[in-house]
């Protein structure tokens, strides 16, 4: 049995930027987990997954500030979805008990407890609100650096060239195909910005298909561009698509996923950069491609400044997270010590039971 693993949401220059509507809409049916934490709920979304590995496809959905715990699944054969509804923009349920159901894990706390210790909740909470605030500083200063690299490649980027290889690519790929239904589109993280530094999923989520296209080049160059158009004509021919945004900067496209035609196309560089290692797998380079002259040599001196400068930005922005992580997960851990056992183990019946009603 196949199963993914990828991010929904993620800390960004743009904030906090999670595509949760986009997953729920394209379900049938949908658990919200309410009143949680990642420290809480990861282990309950564990061992639903589980129960049901063997005998279904689960796409596990990782929480970026705690990567090895989980904010979601999803079970795509019974198109259901289980998830962390704090990690989400929240929405009043449309169909509450008949396609969406509520756990609200409130109720299982030791108010009593809760109360002994309200002062360190609060302080955590706090620091961690303006710990945020500072991350997300620092991940917009490095988005900064970011953009004036990508100015001057851009100032020697040959749009006739990147126009034509991206036409060339498209009729390499589609072809004359097409299929007569409307193309679905899911918009996802392939990876995060972490406080143990960038995570991707890009080798696991592309290891069963059969063509694999590793871009590669610099900022600026016309990757994100290129995927953009890939997906807009894919998707007109009635293929589904799945999107893969840039964990550090969501409006731009990493990875392209065409399944029904067992294609991957995805930004192969820093910080997700990987190289082929499957006979079939193929290198893209969009800078020897759509660049004319030598951006890298003429501008060697202000790239190295830039990059010097993105590079600081970043590594105190994962810093910020680290803190971040050590204050949530302090402030979980009172929450759990105060959350009844047997009020968890009844809430995973409830849920299993519901999720059984439907298969």
């Amino acid at each position: 049995m196949v199963h993914y693993r990828y991010f929904m949401g993620g800390t960004t220059a743009k904030g906090y930027v999670n595509f949760y509507e986009n997953l729920i809409e394209q379900l049938d049916r949908v658990v919200y987990i309410e009143g949680g934490f990642t420290s809480i709920v990861s282990p309950i979304l564990q061992r639903i997954a589980n129960r049901y590995s063997d005998d279904y496809a689960i796409e596990y959905i990782h929480n970026h500030l705690m990567p090895d715990q989980l904010e979601g699944i999803v079970i795509p054969s019974l198109s259901i979805g289980v998830f962390d509804r704090t990690k989400m923009n929240q929405k009043r349920l449309v169909y509450p008990s008949l396609y969406e159901k509520l756990i609200y894990l409130g109720d299982g706390y030791d108010t009593d407890y809760l109360k002994e210790h309200e002062y360190e909740l609060v302080q955590y909470q706090e620091e961690v609100k303006r710990l945020y605030t500072e991350s997300i500083n620092h991940f917009q200063t490095a988005l900064e650096h970011h953009h004036r690299v990508e100015k001057i490649y851009i100032d020697y980027l040959n749009v006739r060239k990147a126009n034509k290889e991206t036409e060339d690519l498209l009729k390499d790929l589609l072809a004359d195909h097409s299929l007569n239904k409307p193309g679905a589109v899911k918009h996802r993280y392939l990876g995060a910005a972490t406080p143990q530094g960038p995570i991707d999923y890009v080798m696991e989520l592309t290891e069963q298909l059969n063509r694999r296209i590793f871009i590669k080049g610099r900022s600026g160059t016309g990757k994100s561009t290129m995927l953009r158009k890939l997906a807009h004509e894919a998707k007109d021919r009635g293929f589904d698509v799945e999107i893969y945004h840039c964990g550090f900067d969501p409006g731009s496209l990493d990875m392209l996923i065409l399944r029904e035609l067992s294609v991957a196309i995805f930004d192969a560089t820093a910080p997700h950069e990987h190289d082929p290692v499957k006979e079939t797998d193929e290198v893209l380079d969009v800078y020897k491609l759509f660049v004319d002259g030598n951006p890298d040599v003429v501008h060697q001196d202000r790239l190295k400044k830039y990059k010097g400068a993105y590079k600081d930005e970043m590594i105190s922005a994962r810093d910020v997270l680290k803190e971040i992580k050590e204050h949530q997960m302090k402030f979980e851990k009172i929450y759990k010590e105060a959350c009844a056992p047997e009020f968890i183990q009844e809430i995973e019946d409830d849920l299993l039971e519901w999720i059984k009603s439907v298969e």
